[in-house]
């Protein structure tokens, strides 16, 4: 550490003589043309004599206020003159007040300069030019340290904390010299290897159950694949999950690339922003590495997407002659969802594909609700609120599909109008069979919806009235329960969906700004316009399409199901970066 200490102290000393001499060129700089020595000046024993830098325009009104005495004026711009004031040592005072009054001092050179303010000016530009090289030398030493010996102080540190963690952990019992104490919890994977590793020790190990009651919580280890992984850093934004409760990860592990990959359908920005995400994966370290990964993730998701969507930089794969010969197996899949033309069949395509993800998304997380209830016996919940709105649920988006079969003839399909709607239904028809249609969804649904909010109104009173006998406020009382079951909740469902439009709107703005690109280049723009346009896009596009993965994560899924209320598991060495721990084994004869 000495060279580093040495450099650092001398820049240091270099950036405040640096700092001083600057300073020096900015006080002096008005006066740099006067060739006259200061210090004799100012030697005068009977007279006082001074040197002021003023305003130019300033001069006559300075002159008429020391009229008595001497006053001349030397131009040195427009802007500014100086002014050699002198009179006796009792005019001393007034002079300086007189010049106070337009906040003017006189030229101040320091010490170890020459009090002639051209020679100094030259001095001290002469010494900061010499002093900036210095300071740009003793940088670059300080960088090229940085490089080679960041990483050997980085290891020391996280190896150092480390080594301190596990002596805490392990420490001696009080008033004990030979014995050392490790108390904690393991997987229950790993109770038999436990045991063999501390066969020569005094070990004892007994199950831990989780109880909801007690004040100390068990930790939860999460236990992913390689891939799951990564994901866990979303899942830690909304909390470790409680002991029983449901990991979310593996679920974000698939669910996320299938989002973002929609969104961002591009062969070839896919397979940029894949290679974006490889090249930090390898570069970064800790943290960074993971959501590296996740980069490289979406983005190998987006060049899958690219290859339903037929697109690599907004032209159609198939139509690129060298990729056509290498897709052509594979062209019954290439551009399935094609939207290079944005008519409304594709649209509405790629909308009903939106809508029946997010209608998965969402049962899967009221499924999980279910389950979690059911887990912790609360039978009110399940039977009063969960099964309920799974029901409602149900029969909501079973109407919105009516809508849609009946060409968004929403009030003719409850027969109101007497046009008969016996149209199939999307989705529906397709899985239960042709006797499913328009007209008998549009009867059956309605009384399951009625039925499923009286349902959950009893639920909601039945919760009130269990608060009350503890002592916990009561709430808004039964029109309350009714107002939330019967307005906000059927509410809820329907933007609940409608929100996951998102998907197939960002894949038409994604697909629309690409045909704007093209459009512009095939129109003369040149390679500037079609490179510069991508990149834009890559750039905006990817940062919007994150936003929006993460937010029907965050707002529409986790909210319905997760608590995400659990403690992180410790572990005793724990996840290192820089470092790594190498432990040798005594051989015992």
């Amino acid at each position: 550490m000495e060279e580093p200490k040495s450099l650092l102290k001398t820049q240091q000393q270099t950036e405040k003589e640096l700092e001083e001499y600057r300073n020096a060129l900015d006080a002096i700089g008005s006066a740099s043309k006067l060739k006259m020595e200061l210090s004799g000046l100012r030697n005068l024993k009977t007279f006082f004599a001074e040197i002021f830098i003023v305003n130019t325009k300033d001069i006559r009104e300075i002159q008429n206020s020391l009229s008595d005495l001497i006053v001349h004026p030397f131009k040195l711009n427009d802007e500014k003159s100086s002014i050699t004031v002198i009179g006796s040592q009792e005019d001393s005072e007034k002079i300086m007040k007189v010049l106070r009054s337009f906040n003017v001092h006189p030229i101040q050179i320091p010490s170890d300069l020459p009090q002639n303010p051209s020679l100094a000016y030259d001095k001290c530009q002469k010494v900061c030019k010499d002093l900036e090289k210095k300071s740009t030398e003793v940088t670059k030493k300080i960088e090229k340290l940085k490089v080679t010996l960041l990483p050997k102080l980085l290891s020391l540190y996280e190896s150092s904390k480390i080594a301190k963690d596990v002596l805490e952990v392990t420490r001696k019992p009080g008033g004990t010299k030979n014995f050392a104490v490790i108390q904690g919890y393991i997987p229950v994977s790993m109770a038999k290897r436990f045991d063999a590793l501390t066969k020569s020790y005094v070990s004892i190990t007994e199950p831990a159950y989780v109880d909801m009651y007690a004040n100390n919580q068990l930790p939860t280890l999460l236990v992913n694949n390689r891939y799951a992984r990564t994901f866990e850093v979303i899942t830690e934004t909304q909390g470790i999950p409680s002991p029983g409760e449901v990991d979310p990860t593996p679920i974000i592990a698939f669910v996320w690339p299938v989002f973002y990959g929609l969104m961002f359908a591009d062969f070839g920005h896919g397979l940029l922003l894949f290679g974006l995400g490889m090249f930090l994966r390898y570069r970064a370290n800790g943290n960074l590495k993971t959501w590296a990964t996740l980069l490289a993730a979406s983005g190998a998701a987006a060049t899958i997407a690219g290859l339903g969507v037929g697109e690599m930089f907004g032209f159609h794969i198939l139509e690129i002659p060298s990729l056509a010969l290498i897709f052509e197996p594979l062209d019954g899949l290439v551009g399935i969802l094609n939207v290079s033309e944005l008519t409304f069949v594709q649209v509405t395509n790629i909308l009903a594909v939106s809508v029946a993800i997010g209608i998965m998304h969402l049962l899967m997380a009221m499924l999980l609700k279910l389950r979690a209830d059911i887990l912790e016996r609360n039978k009110l919940a399940v039977l009063t609120h969960d099964i309920p709105y799974i029901f409602q649920f149900l029969a909501v988006v079973a109407l919105i599909l009516a809508a849609i079969g009946s060409g968004y003839d929403i009030i003719g399909m409850f027969g109101i109008t007497g046009v008969t709607h016996n149209e199939p239904v999307p989705w529906l028809t397709a899985i239960f069979g042709d006797w499913v249609t328009v007209e008998l969804v549009a009867k059956a649904m309605p009384p399951i919806i009625i039925a499923t909010a009286g349902i959950m109104i009893y639920g909601g009173k039945k919760e009130q009235e269990l608060a009350a006998k503890h002592g916990h406020d009561e709430g808004a009382g039964l029109m309350g329960i009714v107002i939330e079951v019967i307005l906000v909740r059927i509410i809820e469902i329907l933007s609940n969906v409608i929100s996951y439009t998102r998907i197939g709107i960002m894949l038409l703005v994604h697909s629309a700004l690409l045909v704007t690109v093209n459009e512009s280049y095939e129109s003369g723009g040149g390679l500037a316009v079609l490179i510069g346009g991508n990149i834009g896009i890559m750039l905006i596009e990817g940062l919007i399409v994150y936003i929006q993965t993460i937010r029907l994560h965050l707002y529409e899924w986790f909210p319905k199901w997760y608590k995400g209320e659990g403690v992180e598991f410790k572990k005793l060495i724990p996840n290192k970066v820089y470092s790594n721990l190498v432990w040798s084994e005594k051989q015992s004869s």
